[in-house]
């Protein structure tokens, strides 16, 4: 329990909304967002070891888990639970959102965020920036996406918080601590209206060679 309880500012943020509002669409500024999505791109191939918990509705869910990075944007988590069976298998490339047959739940983030969840900035084909703001070691980034918009708040380079509000839902992405590299030591992900929930705590991450293209499709 304590674990969820830390989480509780996150939630309160979903809820009241941040102290600074959005940067003015006046001050749009693309270089700045092209150097940040640069800069949080995946550079090298990485496999990351982390505990795992979950909550969809009533059920809670714990666990061990990995996480494959390669550049130019691949990735995939894997979720297994406390006997090493597999809960949950989804992959990414680029904005591709790639998970076994039948498989579905509102513990897995849309790309941009599932992106976010690892610290990489990588906004939606169809988002338009419409504000930037840069004062002491805060960066901030502001898109609008569709009817929705996209938020996000960035310390020293590093992402820290993420939202994204549409009709209706409100999305959010928590990122704390280091691990390189350039890597969050965890990172919490809520969509309050599906009352669902994941938390990772990262262990380990390890440089490794290139993965074979086949595990981008998992269930195949």
């Amino acid at each position: 329990m304590t674990e969820y309880r830390a989480i509780i500012p996150l939630a309160a943020l979903l809820v009241t909304g941040c102290a600074v509002g959005p940067p003015s669409p006046s001050t749009a500024q693309p270089h700045v967002a092209a150097t940040i999505v640069e800069a949080t791109a995946p550079d090298r191939p990485l496999r990351v070891v982390f505990a795992w918990e979950g909550m969809e509705g009533d059920a809670r869910f714990t666990g061990q888990g990995v996480a494959r990075i390669e550049p130019p944007y691949q990735a995939r988590l894997d979720l297994f639970g406390p006997r090493g069976d597999t809960y949950l298998s989804a992959a990414l490339v680029g904005a591709d959102l790639r998970l076994p047959p039948g498989v579905q739940g509102p513990m897995i983030p849309p790309p941009a965020l599932m992106w976010a969840v690892l610290g990489v900035v990588a906004p939606p084909a169809n988002a338009v920036l419409v504000g930037t703001r840069e004062q002491a070691d805060q960066t901030e980034l502001y898109y609008e996406v569709g009817g929705g918009t996209l938020w996000y708040i960035l310390y020293r380079g590093r992402l820290r918080t993420v939202r994204w509000d549409e009709p209706g839902r409100r999305l959010a992405v928590e990122l704390r601590g280091e691990m390189e590299p350039r890597l969050p030591a965890r990172a919490v992900y809520q969509d309050p209206a599906a009352v669902a929930e994941l938390m990772l705590n990262l262990e380990r991450v390890d440089e490794v060679e290139p993965f074979p293209p086949d595990i981008w499709t998992p269930g195949r």
